[in-house]
């Protein structure tokens, strides 16, 4: 066997084909089959023998010697004739110049002319074998061929034993050629052989495996010639496009096929869309863009134009992405007069939009805004307070910002702000598609606004000028009202609403249901804050961005009321965004944020004087602040008060009056264990100061009532009193506030006209009394009965005490009676029932104060019968409804029915 081959390709003889292809792959550069034709065709040879070899390694012998070693037989004068013919048609396919030329093959064919028909009929099914076993022939040659042989006709008479296989042949060849094969290079068999496995195997890949597959095919290097067939060149661009595979010469040929315009309409777009996916995949921004959005305009590819846009944005402008995907939403809305479910005529965010947010890869690289916005997007809840760090970005500089609040009015916008979407307009055509996809939204949400029915009543009663008039029932949120979707969705959309409106919000909404309304109605109600009248659109043609400055000055006092760190962190940034009034209320505090001299939440915080309500309102939601726990005594954690104490606070109670700090200070750690940590900070407290220090001493031990002078000297006012007496019982895990107590502590809490110190004793207090109330609920305390009169240590009610005082009244009436009757007048008796009637009194009123809580210590007790018994107070005052360390109140008798 000739192993000449071998040597070419450079390596041993194996039967491993991977080792043999990758050979060819390195020897391929060395014989290029323009500079070196005979070169490149010995290396495809050995390659072929290489690869025949591995398959059948002890068949693969020397042709030459094989050849030689025949005996030449004797042939018939019609033998003869047929090979010629069968030479002739050999000669034809091995001939790179003639093998693909129709009109070749047509003389080939007139040449049969020549010959009888008996040696036709002897050589036409070996022409069959040798054109099924020829690799790269042409189909649509042989099928001329086929059709003068008849092959079709006479096949299943001349051969029935290998029907199958060559009726499959001529199935296979009626198909016609991949491409045509006219335009391959006449000069070199090999090369075109290359050419078309290379383009058969990407063929095959295509329809067969995944475009992974066909991307690492169409990387490998080799050498083909492309054929200059644009069917074919359009499907092989397809291929490049599946696998994502960038091509210049794709892009070129692409914008070469649609500069000539010598085809139909369908071509010419679907080379637009290749030279588009190919401006994209060679990261040509510009002409991307334009490519896509002109395939998206006509009509055609639309969905997958947005798709492709959706990419580049994302890889290009990532920080439009949310938005983009924002203005893509399409929800189809239903004319208002064509359904009786309004909801179908209200746009809503589709699952491809939720879905393309939900799925946004690296949210946490995304500016904080952006993150808030499609937080904001994906919430059922909609709340507008989320995107107000991005709305008041928005100062009329920055076209990214104008968009967002573009697509976040579509929610919260009123008529006007929706208005401002259908007039603006961009030079920049990405802002323009995206303006366009935002507009056409805009109109669907003005439809809705302007014809919905629901929406229209609900706007009626709330302008009605009557005072008195009552919200109806299908719009009350509280009640389950049917129609009070819509009245949440127009009050999502803030606009400049009269008083008289607002005051009907304020008596018949929360404040949660007010949506947008909220603030404005909080802080007008409670006289803190009276936003400015908007500006009239009609008269700010001068100024456009008048109506949206407005709007945004509203977003700020809710931002500052409700975010005021990070409102206080934008300020600083963006000193010159906003013009603030002289008389504006809140222009202290922005002078603060913005000018203020500190680096952090608890510098800021010392620097606020909480002077009024609204900035008490403000401090309510400032982290760690002293208003937060004041305003939520729920949430109290005595070790967490501590620690601020210690380490935020320390500041801002600097300076305070002395006695409201050690009466602090000793509600949260009067504690055992803390009782040296106590002595430290009251020691700070009084410094040198006897009188001072007396009463520190006094109150941490006793919690006794302070002399007139001195609380003249230190503030020490009634409510103080109170406190400290509050103090006193709750001090002990067993005392508790009655009612009457808690609401007067609350109403102490929320006034800031009190001093801070003294309110947060108060919220304090709240907080204490629910953990002593957890301590005794916890506690297996008996149950109290209304006619168990012998129990010093129960509870009964009104009922139980005049049940109780009557026994004692039967007892002395009983005694009377006998007295009078049966002559016992004996003192024994007597005195055994005085004894009775006095003993069953005293537990009476003893079990009657246990249950209004004034039955200990017994000292008070006695001083609480003195008191109370002038005011009758037994037989009035309500028992506490919880339970105390007397057990749970008289358990009522539920009568079955």
């Amino acid at each position: 066997m000739n192993t000449n081959f071998w040597q070419l390709l450079g390596i041993e003889k194996t039967t491993d084909t991977t080792v043999i292809r990758q050979a060819y792959r390195v020897k391929l550069p060395l014989y290029h089959p323009e500079t070196d034709p005979d070169g490149f065709k010995a290396l495809r040879k050995a390659y072929e023998l290489a690869m025949n070899y591995a398959k059948l390694p002890e068949t693969a012998i020397d042709e030459t010697t094989q050849n030689s070693e025949k005996s030449t037989p004797q042939l018939t004068k019609e033998q003869i004739k047929a090979n010629e013919i069968y030479d002739a048609y050999q000669a034809l396919l091995e001939d790179p110049l003639r093998c693909y030329n129709i009109d070749e093959w047509q003389k080939f064919i007139g040449s049969f002319y020549d010959y009888p028909m008996e040696v036709i009929d002897s050589v036409k099914w070996r022409l069959l074998e040798l054109s099924y076993e020829t690799t790269n022939i042409s189909e649509s040659c042989v099928k001329v061929l086929a059709d003068n042989l008849r092959w079709r006709q006479q096949l299943m008479t001349q051969y029935t034993d290998e029907l199958e296989k060559y009726d499959n042949y001529l199935n296979h060849i009626d198909r016609g050629d991949l491409f045509d094969y006219t335009c391959l290079p006449t000069t070199n068999k090999t090369l075109q052989n290359v050419t078309i496995d290379y383009i058969y195997n990407a063929k095959w890949l295509f329809w067969e495996t995944s475009s992974e597959d066909v991307y690492e095919f169409l990387c490998q290097d080799t050498v083909i010639y492309l054929p200059n067939d644009k069917k074919f060149m359009l499907e092989f661009a397809h291929w490049h496009s599946a696998a994502s595979l960038k091509n210049q010469s794709i892009l070129n040929y692409a914008l070469k096929c649609i500069a000539e315009g010598d085809q139909d309409e369908n071509m010419t777009i679907e080379w637009k869309y290749i030279a588009a996916i190919q401006y994209t995949l060679l990261e040509d921004k510009q002409n991307a863009l334009q490519a896509w959005l002109e395939l998206y305009y006509s009509g055609h590819y639309q969905q997958k134009a947005e798709s492709w846009i959706a990419g580049w944005c994302a890889y290009f402008e990532k920080n439009h992405f949310p938005l983009l995907v924002m203005a893509l939403n399409n929800s189809y809305c239903v004319a208002a007069d064509k359904t009786e479910n309004y909801l179908y005529t209200i746009p809503q965010i589709t699952v491809t939009t939720t879905s393309r947010l939900a799925s946004l890869e690296n949210i946490d690289e995304y500016p904080k805004e952006i993150i808030d916005f499609v937080n904001w997007a994906l919430d059922i809840s909609w709340n507008y307070k989320q995107v107000i760090s991005i709305l008041l970005l928005d100062d009329g500089n920055n076209r990214l910002y104008r968009l967002y609040r573009h697509a976040i009015m579509l929610r919260h916008g009123n008529e006007i702000l929706l208005q401002e979407i259908l007039d603006d307009r961009s030079d920049d055509p990405f802002e323009q598609f995206i303006l366009q996809h935002l507009q056409r939204q805009a109109r669907q949400h003005l439809a809705w606004l302007a014809e919905l029915s629901p929406v229209q009543e609900f706007k009626t009663w709330l302008f009605d000028n009557n005072e008195n008039a009552q919200l109806p029932p299908q719009f009350d949120p509280d009640e389950n009202g049917k129609l009070a979707v819509y009245a949440r969705l127009w009050l999502d959309r803030f606009s400049d609403i009269p008083d008289i409106a607002k005051s009907h919000l304020y008596q018949s909404f929360s404040y949660p249901n007010m949506k947008m309304f909220d603030g404005v109605t909080f802080l007008k109600f409670n006289v803190y804050y009276q936003l400015p009248k908007s500006p009239d659109p009609s008269g700010t043609a001068d100024n456009k961005e008048a109506y949206w400055q407005w709007y945004r000055c509203y977003l700020l006092v809710i931002a500052i009321a409700c975010k005021p760190i990070e409102t206080a962190k934008y300020l600083r940034q963006e000193n010159n965004t906003f013009i603030i009034d002289e008389n504006n209320p809140f222009k202290p505090l922005i002078a603060i944020f913005k000018h203020g001299n500190w680096q952090n939440e608890t510098e800021l915080y010392n620097l606020i004087n909480n002077d009024s309500g609204l900035i008490n309102n403000v401090l309510i939601n400032y982290p760690n602040s002293i208003e937060w726990f004041i305003d939520a005594p729920h949430l109290i954690d005595f070790d967490d008060i501590e620690q601020k104490l210690e380490q935020i606070w320390t500041q801002k109670l600097a300076n305070r009056n002395p006695i409201y700090l050690m009466l602090l200070y000793i509600i949260v750690l009067n504690k055992t264990e803390q009782k040296n940590k106590l002595d430290t900070i009251l020691q700070d407290i009084t410094g040198d100061n006897k009188e001072l220090i007396n009463i520190a001493k006094d109150l941490q031990n006793n919690w006794i009532t302070l002399s007139s002078d001195i609380k003249k000297t230190y503030s020490y006012t009634k409510q103080v009193d109170e406190i400290r007496t509050l103090a006193k019982r709750l001090s002990n895990y067993y005392g508790i506030c009655d009612e009457y107590e808690l609401e007067m502590l609350d109403k102490f809490k929320n006034s800031c006209d009190n001093d801070l110190v003294l309110r947060l004793c108060a919220s304090l207090l709240i907080a204490k009394h629910r953990e002593n109330q957890q301590k005794l609920e916890s506690q297996p305390l008996p149950k109290n009965k209304w006619w168990q009169f012998w129990r010093w240590k129960g509870r009964t009610n009104i009922k139980g005490f005049i049940i109780q005082l009557c026994c004692s009244f039967i007892v002395l009436g009983l005694m009377t009676v006998l007295n009078n009757n049966f002559e016992l007048d004996s003192p024994t008796f007597s005195m055994i029932c005085y004894f009775v009637v006095v003993t069953n009194t005293v537990f009476a009123m003893k079990r009657r104060f246990n249950d209004i809580n004034k039955g200990e210590p017994l000292c008070d007790f006695v001083g609480e019968i003195l008191a109370y018994l002038l005011f009758f107070a037994p037989f009035w005052v309500s028992g506490i409804k919880h339970t105390n360390h007397f057990g749970p109140p008289v358990e009522k008798t539920i009568k079955k029915k």
